[in-house]
């Protein structure tokens, strides 16, 4: 059974989702020249999702990426401060589930099932996107490995999901005016062993 779950008991995280998650800099930045407005964010998983979105970062993504309205995500660490002035970080550490908003479309029975089923996914993939001079490239690519949906929900044409995960990987890519790659820096982190990893 995946092992990363909410603790309602810290109180940490407004599990209540949000419906207006594009900030005013995500706009712009999705408004380049060449581009115009895109998906600022985009899930990948195999045999659940599915899109017309053609290329990204130059490969074919019309088989398994479909375009998000919003996307939550986000984890804590316990921590306490006591009268001798010592700070103590050694607490759990509590991963929030991902919570994930998108229109309605053929990948929502498919996560109804599993769902029910309680079924694994061995991976799902989250990119962030922007449009550079026409052509769509990744800003942030989040890599979530040992899944299992938490919780489904539809209001109108648009679904809200939750899932947990043991493994996260979250790297940034920057990108000059250009379109030039000016590199990447991530982390990894294992909520099974608790290994955390810097990725360059």
């Amino acid at each position: 059974m995946v092992r990363v779950n909410n603790d309602r008991g810290f109180g940490m995280f407004n599990t209540t989702p949000r419906q207006n998650m594009v900030s005013k800099s995500d706009e712009s930045l999705n408004s380049n020249v060449g581009g115009g407005k895109t998906p600022q964010y985009v899930i990948i998983c195999k045999d659940i999702f599915g899109s017309d979105l053609g290329q990204i970062d130059g490969q074919d993504a019309s088989g398994d990426s479909t375009p998000c309205l919003w996307v939550e995500l986000g984890s804590a660490r316990l921590a306490t401060y006591d009268s001798t002035g010592e700070q103590s970080g050694d607490g759990k550490i509590v991963a929030k589930d991902i919570v994930i908003c998108m229109k309605y479309g053929g990948w929502a029975p498919t996560i109804q099932q599993f769902l029910y089923e309680g079924k694994k996914i061995d991976s799902i993939v989250i990119k962030r996107l922007i449009s550079i001079n026409g052509t769509l490239v990744v800003i942030q690519e989040v890599s979530l490995e040992t899944c299992m949906f938490k919780t489904y929900e539809q209001s109108g044409d648009t679904i809200t999901f939750s899932f947990c995960y043991v493994i996260i990987t979250d790297i940034s890519k920057a990108y000059g005016h250009d379109g030039t790659s000016l590199g990447n820096v991530g982390v990894k982190f294992n909520f099974g062993t608790v290994g955390v990893e810097a990725i360059k």
